[in-house]
């Protein structure tokens, strides 16, 4: 599997878990808030192995209790991610693939074949081709995206959706139009964008929500969702709803 970057230990992945995280190259977006663009193609990064990934896991066996695969769109890895999954469970590590879901028949395997055992899908846009391309850069079929959240939100397994905000871009409007289709969803996490990383330089310049902003658009969902997730830039900011 094409890794290009290894986290060894976060708390912020995988709620509630220490977990590693692995970034791989390769996506079939371009969103405009991208902090990792650097991972689109990925040819002048340097591979981490496979191995190394796997023997950390071995020397924290007991320690680490999960593993997180994001890119980049893992699902674009096909049958290397299946293995690398199979190689992490045989540790007994949990894994969690975080996923744009514009692959739904990937996102039916993973939950249906229970490869995984929690999975986070990024949320962009309003569920509309004339919403969502403007900030991903893709035409994209939203129908895909439809099936993806609600396999999602009925498999029953742990998961998260996320959506980034960004003044003028994704704000209040936005996710009030974005809040049915998370109906009964699990977690939903909002996130502050990180202007001086963005993909579009034209996003450089702008300055990211305040806190109490940040607070005040996650109210948006709270009905919708079990557990709102208000995060900035670099932490946690609100917690609220627990169902």
């Amino acid at each position: 599997m094409e890794i290009k970057g290894f986290i060894e230990n976060s708390l912020l992945e995988w709620e509630g878990r220490l977990a590693c995280v692995v970034f791989v190259a390769g996506c079939n977006l371009r969103c405009r808030y991208c902090h990792a663009g650097y991972l689109l193609e990925g040819r002048m990064i340097e591979t981490v192995p496979t191995e190394q990934v796997l023997d950390y896991l071995r020397r924290q066996h007991g320690w680490i209790d999960g593993l997180v695969v994001t890119g980049g769109e893992p699902t674009l890895q096909g049958q290397d991610l299946l293995d690398f999954i199979t190689q992490v469970r045989s540790l007994g590590v949990d894994v969690m693939v975080e996923t744009n879901g514009t692959r739904p028949d990937w996102v039916d395997r993973l939950i249906g074949e229970k490869w995984i055992q929690a999975i986070s899908m990024d949320l962009k846009a309003p569920l509309t081709g004339e919403r969502y391309r403007p900030v991903t850069g893709r035409d994209v079929d939203v129908a895909d995206l439809r099936r993806s959240v609600r396999r999602i939100i009925d498999s029953g397994i742990e998961h998260e959706f996320r959506i980034t905000v960004v003044p003028g871009l994704i704000g209040r409007d936005e996710l009030a139009a974005m809040a049915p289709e998370l109906e009964g969803a699990c977690r939903v996490a909002l996130q502050n964008f990180q202007p001086s990383h963005c993909l579009d330089p034209a996003l450089r310049s702008v300055e990211p929500y305040m806190p109490e902003e940040m607070d005040e658009l996650g109210r948006i969902l709270d009905p919708v969702a079990r557990k709102v997730v208000v995060r900035g830039r670099e932490r946690a900011l609100a917690v609220r709803g627990e169902g």
